[in-house]
């Protein structure tokens, strides 16, 4: 069962042609947007994204904080609105167990759901099961998480949460980048044609919070929690 404090904290949104997943998390007493960097990678300093709210796009103010470096798919903003409450989410592994079920939320080929004001009129996102399948950190620091699970499009952005062993509260250990593909060659009968098609294998691709918790330490400029 997914809990409020993960539900109203993940959006819908869209910055020029791309479409993606969001959400936020609290570090300091303060409010941050989490994504992936492929679906914001053109935000710099202060401009308009869009959020999807009663059923329509609306325009938003963020702050970029940073982008993470290199192959690491991770960007964090920061806006002049608080997004969701401050229900405890925290941004750690901290617990999380090599095999154990997570889960992901997003907004897949940019399907909604509806709870209406039970959601603060936000879309309900999707909700997807994996598990935990391995874990890797490079020789320069990058922290990966792969799930076996099956991605889709339109969840780039999106919280992977667990539950540590015998608690009950969610914590948020990842951001959902993408997945493995294989390519494929196309048959007409025997003959191999010269086209192939993107196989997903069902490997999903995300990386470890804590590079957006090193972002917000780098640049603390967030919406403060007690404005």
């Amino acid at each position: 069962m997914i809990t409020t404090n993960v539900i109203q904290r993940t959006f819908h949104i869209r910055v020029d042609d791309s479409i993606g997943t969001c959400f936020t998390i609290d570090v300091a007493d303060k409010q941050y947007i989490i994504t992936a960097k492929h679906v914001v990678s053109g935000i710099s300093g202060t401009q308009k994204i869009s959020m999807f709210h009663g059923d329509q796009w609306k325009d938003i103010d963020v702050t970029l904080v940073g982008h993470c470096d290199g192959e690491i798919d991770i960007s964090v903003l920061a806006t002049n609105v608080l997004l969701s409450p401050n229900y405890p989410l925290p941004a750690t592994m901290e617990g999380i167990v090599y095999g154990q079920d997570v889960y992901f939320l997003g907004f897949p080929y940019g399907m909604t759901g509806a709870i209406g004001e039970m959601n603060r009129d936000f879309p309900l996102p999707f909700v997807k099961q994996a598990i935990l399948s391995c874990m890797y950190t490079t020789p320069t620091g990058n922290q990966l998480l792969f799930l076996d699970g099956h991605n889709n499009p339109g969840f780039s952005g999106g919280p992977v949460v667990f539950k540590e062993q015998n608690r009950h509260d969610f914590k948020v250990a990842g951001v959902i980048s993408g997945y493995r593909y294989n390519e494929e060659p196309i048959y007409q009968g025997a003959q191999q044609l010269p086209l192939a098609y993107r196989y997903n294998t069902g490997i999903i691709i995300t990386y470890g919070i804590r590079h957006a918790v090193e972002l917000i330490e780098a640049n603390p400029v967030g919406l403060s929690l007690n404005a």
